[in-house]
């Protein structure tokens, strides 16, 4: 498991909400912005597949 996969599975149900809310946040300023890092983008994707896999290990 790789150190962010560990650090996710550190958070709390809330901060990861709030992680969520605040990588969308992240992924659509930077898109609205022009010319988006394609690998900056898919990094934040990244996180966000690892909350979702994370929450479904919780249920």
């Amino acid at each position: 498991m790789d150190l962010l996969a560990q650090r996710i599975a550190s958070l709390s149900d809330y901060q990861l909400y709030e992680t969520v809310k605040d990588v969308e946040w992240r992924i659509g300023s930077h898109v609205a912005g022009g010319n988006p890092i394609d690998e900056y983008v898919d990094r934040q994707r990244k996180i966000i597949s690892l909350i979702q896999d994370e929450l479904m290990k919780r249920k």
